[in-house]
């Protein structure tokens, strides 16, 4: 396994204007209210993404506080580079076929590659040492120890499959992706914005979950 970053986080989508960077403020915003967590590194990127495009409205207008609006306003998509993957402890993806494209991108770090959704089925239980280490370690030695967990339980969870399809209906969407909603309707659009916010916060919750003494 190549060298990385401690406790960094990378999350990738398509275009990376709307799950991506979705699940990147979500967990910023999250980690800031978890002391000890503040420092942990999120970034977001897109596998198929045009350079410098702003983030789409629906995840703009999520919320008026201030600094998630300056956060978002900020943001401008970036293609994801191999490197950036090599460098994460845990690569969080919107959806399988995005989870394919990074792990062809980066096989070697295919090992901590996840959907979001899968990261969070696969996290149930997880709870952090007591003993964490110094106030400014502990957010990264959680997200080290979150992924040791996630990848450890690979093959010993079963996941979530989609429903049997009748043959007169569209194919389900699958259980561990969220579907691509920017330039659909508003409400699907929205559905996909609440179901990385809902995602993303719940993974925080798990990472953060401390063992009790």
């Amino acid at each position: 396994m190549n060298d990385h970053r401690s406790g960094a986080i990378l999350v990738v989508c398509a275009a990376n204007v709307c799950r991506s960077p979705m699940a990147e403020l979500t967990l910023r915003q999250a980690f800031a209210a978890m002391p000890g967590f503040e420092r942990i590194s999120v970034a977001s990127a897109g596998v198929s993404a045009a350079a410098d495009q702003q983030l789409c409205r629906g995840v703009l207008a999520v919320q008026g506080d201030p600094r998630w609006r300056a956060l978002a306003s900020a943001h401008r998509s970036r293609r994801l580079e191999s490197r950036e993957v090599e460098a994460a402890t845990l690569v969080l993806t919107a959806s399988r076929a995005i989870r394919a494209a990074v792990v062809a991108a980066a096989p070697e770090c295919r090992r901590r590659v996840f959907t979001l959704r899968e990261a969070v089925w696969l996290g149930a239980g997880f709870e952090r040492g007591v003993d964490a280490g110094a106030v400014d370690e502990r957010g990264a030695d959680a997200v080290d120890s979150f992924w040791a967990h996630i990848d450890g339980s690979r093959g010993l969870r079963q996941l979530p499959v989609a429903p049997p399809r009748p043959p007169w209906r569209r194919r389900p969407p699958d259980p561990l992706d969220i579907v691509d909603g920017h330039g659909a309707r508003t409400a699907s659009h929205r559905r996909t914005v609440r179901d990385v916010e809902e995602s993303a916060r719940a993974l925080a919750a798990l990472i953060g979950t401390r063992r009790a003494s």
